[in-house]
């Protein structure tokens, strides 16, 4: 009977490990954690006596472990991330003296641009008599707004200054 447990607990640990590929840091040392501890538990469990119940507390206290140890490594990454970050943009600021960079003269440039041009018109329209709930309305001319147009393309001739690249 303790060979069946200690072999559900050890698939369970395998299961857990393999898994973890969509998850956090985080939840990745808690599902770790987990498996680990529930197995290590059932190995201690069996030794006292009570398999079943040594693995229930070595997965509670392994998934906890695990967890904290994957928060703690995910705050670790954040903060290089965030340190190299700060660097590369400190390195930018550095540069943005024109040391080392092409200048491009001043030049004008052709630039494609666009625009609606309405054509829109005004319609007028028979509307036939009708009956609205307990009201009639007669017959009458509205003016509709008929909409229409289309883009107009062009190019445009622009100055630009002279700037580092």
């Amino acid at each position: 009977m303790s060979k069946r447990i200690i072999l559900t607990v050890v698939c369970v640990a395998a299961i857990s490990v393999l898994t973890t590929g969509c998850m956090t840091t985080t939840q990745k040392g808690a599902a770790a954690g987990t498996g680990i501890g529930a197995a290590l538990g059932a190995g201690f469990g069996a030794l006292a006596g009570s398999p079943a119940m040594g693995a229930a507390i070595g997965a509670g206290v392994g998934a906890v472990g695990g967890a904290l140890i994957g928060d703690n490594m995910d705050k670790k990454r954040e903060a290089a991330e965030k340190a190299d970050l700060q660097r590369q943009l400190e390195m930018e600021r550095q540069s943005g003296s024109g040391k080392g960079q092409n200048k491009i003269d001043a030049h004008y440039e052709y630039i494609k641009k666009r625009k609606w041009v309405d054509t829109s018109k005004q319609e007028r329209v028979w509307v036939e008599e009708r009956i609205e709930g307990e009201r009639r309305v007669e017959g009458h001319y509205e003016d509709r707004n008929v909409p229409s147009g289309y883009w107009d393309e062009y190019e445009e001739k622009v100055w630009i200054p002279e700037h580092f690249e």
